[in-house]
């Protein structure tokens, strides 16, 4: 599904720690970042931890495999490229073929179709910035994929009609891997986010589920000491003017009702905002200009007893 505008200024200059040294202008240079010659996948056996898929994203192309087996998967990306990246998986359902799926999208880009019902959003790894690493757990079912990278270019026109897409096929698998076991749930609705528990500091996995009657994201952002969760979208809807308040962590691109995946990170202590950017169903303006946005505190951890 295509991204409302205000996402468009975020994706270009809402920068991670690492870039937060260099101009909202310029990208960093890739001269130290992993290579990624070619898709590297692990075998997972039954019952044990997920296999891991090695994904390249390009300025505008996917360096992925064509077919991978079904079941719990950690897909890890390496952005080669000079723009953010995120890996967005979409099933197809009703015979459905990834030209179907390209059409409808520019059918839903003119107001001209509602999003198609065969088209299951299935989340993905959130973005990734240039030379740098994300990764995300998704449990996919045998089936047709798109893989596709919905963030606008400079020019508004979404990475994936540029071509960045590719078709996944998934097959069946007797012997799937167990799905990791989360820290902490985070449960989307509309228009919220919801949490099992605090999250502490430290190293955790977060399982994030949509329990709403439509598509959600979550984007997770650090905030700078002393900004807030609605000082940070203020930057982004009067122009992103001054440095950035917010430093981003990771998430899951688009998920529909009752899809969920997992994604590990070092949360530090002090304040993150969490926020969707997709548009609504009925309005077409973005979940946050519903309220979906909230500011969370991340407690050090304490010392068991």
């Amino acid at each position: 599904m295509r991204k409302p505008a205000l996402l468009l200024g975020l994706c270009a200059l809402l920068p991670s720690a690492a870039m937060a040294q260099h101009s909202t202008h310029a990208a960093p240079s890739l001269a130290s970042a992993t290579p990624a010659a070619r898709v590297t996948k692990s075998v997972a056996k039954s019952g044990g931890a997920p296999r891991v898929v090695t994904i390249k994203t390009m300025d505008y192309a996917f360096e992925a495999p064509a077919s991978i087996p079904a079941g719990p998967t950690t897909f890890r990306i390496v952005n080669a490229g000079k723009e953010l990246h995120h890996v967005w998986f979409v099933k197809l359902e009703q015979g459905k073929t990834v030209g179907d799926y390209m059409q409808a999208m520019q059918a839903l880009a003119k107001g001209e179709a509602p999003p198609p019902a065969w088209a299951i959003d299935m989340g993905g790894p959130q973005m990734g910035m240039p030379g740098a690493l994300a990764d995300g757990t998704v449990n996919l079912e045998a089936g047709n994929y798109v893989v596709v990278c919905h963030i606008p270019a400079a020019d508004g026109v979404p990475h994936s009609a540029k071509g960045m897409y590719k078709a996944l096929t998934v097959t069946p698998n007797a012997a799937p891997a167990a799905e990791p076991k989360a820290d902490v749930t985070m449960t989307l609705r509309d228009y919220d986010f919801a949490f099992s528990a605090p999250l502490t500091a430290g190293r955790q996995t977060v399982r994030i589920v949509n329990e709403a009657e439509q598509f959600h994201e979550a984007f997770i952002a650090r905030l700078l000491p002393g900004k807030t969760a609605a000082e940070a979208l203020k930057w982004v809807e009067t122009g992103m003017q001054g440095p950035p308040p917010m430093e981003l962590v990771g998430g899951a691109t688009g998920l529909a009702k009752g899809r969920g995946m997992q994604f590990t990170a070092d949360f530090t202590p002090g304040d993150y905002a969490l926020l969707c950017f997709l548009p609504d169903k009925k309005d077409g303006k973005p979940h946050v200009a519903h309220g979906m946005i909230k500011q969370i505190t991340v407690a050090k951890r304490t010392a068991a007893r």
